[in-house]
């Protein structure tokens, strides 16, 4: 009977330690891209060519953390082709771990190692989330609806990935414009006194 109620009160804790960090997570994700459009917005929407705006996706789409992104394949395997992610304002994303577990650029590990099991459990929170329009009234903003599915000019912010003790977040900027210049970064941020600080920007990809 006590074996019962110590697993009781130890899943209790679990489920409120939890619900606890997603709420900490769906804070700092706002604070996060706030700090991105203060700092960065005119630079992120701007369309080079035609130096028009453009508008910020309110749903930030999810990114996936892959963790056998490198197993060794067999010699008669079948080469597959990789399509490239369809365009969306739902769009899902992967990542390997050992990208956001270690940046070439940055020169050392950015998460710590017991942040592994955290991120990867990351997949399973947030499915879906919205930039709040409060932090977006000095841009144009776009989101998804009966009517709009998609457009073909946009810029999206992806859900923060955290470590372990929130302190830490990787999440990836995608800019659609015409085909030749849509292009996109992967960006590390950490918080320092409170507050967050934009660590490195790499490119992620571009077509």
């Amino acid at each position: 009977m006590k074996n019962i109620i110590l697993l009781f009160v130890l899943t209790l804790l679990s489920c409120n330690t939890k619900k606890n960090d997603d709420l900490i997570r769906e804070k700092e994700s706002i604070i996060i891209i706030q700090t991105l459009i203060e700092e960065k917005g005119l630079e992120m929407v701007s369309d080079f060519r035609t130096e028009k705006e453009l508008p910020i996706c309110l749903n930030l789409k999810k990114v996936i953390v892959k963790t056998k992104c490198f197993e060794e394949t067999k010699a008669n395997d079948k080469i597959t082709v990789i399509k490239f992610p369809e365009k969306s304002f739902t769009n899902q994303a992967e990542v390997c771990i050992e990208k956001i577990y270690k940046s070439r650029p940055i020169n050392n590990s950015f998460f710590l190692k017991n942040d592994s099991l955290n991120i990867v459990n990351q997949n399973e929170t947030f499915k879906a989330f919205k930039i709040p329009k409060s932090i977006t009234q000095k841009f144009k903003t776009v989101e998804l609806t009966k009517s709009l599915k998609i457009t073909e000019k946009y810029i999206q912010f992806s859900i923060p990935i955290f470590s372990k003790d929130n302190t830490k977040a990787y999440l990836e900027f995608d800019h659609y414009s015409d085909n030749e210049n849509s292009y996109g970064r992967s960006i590390y941020l950490e918080k320092v006194n409170g507050k967050w600080k934009i660590k490195y920007i790499e490119r992620n990809w571009a077509i």
